[in-house]
């Protein structure tokens, strides 16, 4: 008989806990809990109420650990620090500030208004001002400069990737709306598939997929399957501007993969429940994202189940509640995401291999794949185009709670499949 796994547990009990990481992050903008409060979890502990302490031990570090208010000497201060990621039209900064004697760490990452090359270094003399959503501190600059003569391995891919944007650009304008430019097409919005074409957890989710179906007919085994698996996920990732929705659902893969590899049975709730709470005691600003709750319902979507056309759907259900807030809805996407999901996925997978083949400077090779490919996103824009023609819902909190409770009903239904398969094996 084969050895038993070892059985990751089927509760809930990482999503509990990644909720008392939410829940103290957001009290912290009104109330912060002083030092001394940090003793209840123990007294807890010492009661045999050891889950219900460590819950509220997770809830007090995040509130203590949020950074609301920052106060400066002087109004100007000088600051200096890297672009650690790039998105649309911006950047977001890790930096430190001179104090009037020496330099000390931030501590919060900064929004700046401007797109910089990832691993770019800047200095710039100005004020943070506070925004409502993250990076909760943006710079307001009255002096900028920036240097990029330096390489680290981070940057180089990156600066490799723009120039493979643009080579590729040449041959069909449709694929930088998949590697690392969000389109505002019209037809791409009113079908509902934008959400599809914005660099997100569900963009790398889905190359997940597709690089694991492939790589899972090359070969059985369980530890090649999933560092290959992983590594087309990590390029895009690192080339497309290490964006945070993309880079967090990346961080759940490489878990959900390293807990396969220890013979874990994966429960995807508490593995994206588990890194969501290491997300928020790292960085508690995050709970002011919209996307990173995006990004973890849609991980949590695709990652339950191991049926590719259920991945998608639950894909879809998982980031539909978020983005019934930004736009109107159209009630037919739900088909079009099923229709284009397969195209998108081979699209993401071939965009990848083509950039890996640019880098190795076998641009005849490159070129011919992005050809090769043209009829998927013909499709996908056909596609498109016919489900924009249809009637949007307007945005209401009626049609964000019924998105959600499809989803918390679709997540009910494949738990209940998984335990009857267990009961008739």
């Amino acid at each position: 008989m084969g050895e038993k796994l070892k059985v990751y547990s089927a509760s809930f009990t990482s999503f509990y806990y990644f909720g008392g990481a939410i829940i103290g992050a957001l009290v912290g903008t009104r109330l912060k809990f002083p030092l001394f409060f940090l003793v209840f979890p123990v007294v807890l502990a010492l009661f045999k109420r050891p889950k219900l302490g460590l819950f509220v031990l997770i809830l007090m570090l995040s509130n203590i650990t949020l950074v609301n208010n920052l106060e400066f000497p002087t109004k100007n201060m000088e600051f200096v620090g890297t672009v650690k990621m790039v998105q649309n039209g911006s950047s977001i900064l890790q930096l430190s500030f001179f104090d009037g004697e020496k330099w000390r760490r931030l501590g919060v990452d900064v929004l700046i208004y401007k797109e910089e090359p990832l691993g770019t270094i800047v200095y710039f003399v100005g004020e943070l001002r506070k925004r409502s959503s993250y990076p909760i501190y943006y710079a307001k600059t009255d002096y900028y400069v920036t240097a990029n003569n330096y390489e680290t391995f981070v940057s180089s891919v990156f600066a490799q990737f723009e120039k493979f944007r643009k080579f590729s650009t040449f041959v069909e304008p449709f694929y930088q709306n998949l590697f690392g430019n969000s389109s505002r097409d019209e037809n791409f919005i009113k079908s509902g598939l934008f959400h599809i074409f914005c660099v997100s957890g569900m963009h790398v989710s889905l190359l997940y997929l597709f690089t694991s179906y492939i790589v899972g007919i090359l070969t059985y085994r369980k530890g090649l399957r999933t560092v290959f698996s992983l590594f087309l996920p990590t390029v895009f990732v690192i080339g497309s501007g290490m964006g945070l929705p993309s880079l967090r659902a990346l961080i759940m893969l490489y878990v959900a993969g390293l807990l396969r590899i220890l013979d874990y049975k994966i429960n995807a709730v508490n593995v994206v429940s588990l890194v969501g709470t290491g997300m928020v005691l790292a960085n508690p600003e995050i709970v002011f994202s919209l996307s990173f709750y995006m990004t973890f319902f849609a991980t949590i979507g695709v990652l339950i189940s191991e049926n590719n056309l259920l991945s998608n759907i639950g894909g879809f259900l998982g980031s539909a509640p978020y983005v019934s807030l930004i736009n109107p809805v159209n009630p037919f996407s739900i088909i079009a995401t099923i229709l284009v999901s397969i195209p998108v996925q081979v699209l993401l997978f071939g965009l990848t291999i083509s950039y890996l083949l640019f880098t190795l400077k076998l641009y005849y090779l490159s070129a011919l794949l992005l050809y090769a490919l043209k009829p998927f996103s013909w499709f996908i824009e056909t596609v498109a185009i016919v489900f924009a023609k249809f009637p949007l819902i307007p945005q209401h909190p009626v049609v964000t709670f019924a998105f959600a409770m499809s989803f918390i009903t679709y997540i009910g239904l494949v738990f209940e499949s998984k335990k009857q398969k267990q009961e008739l094996s």
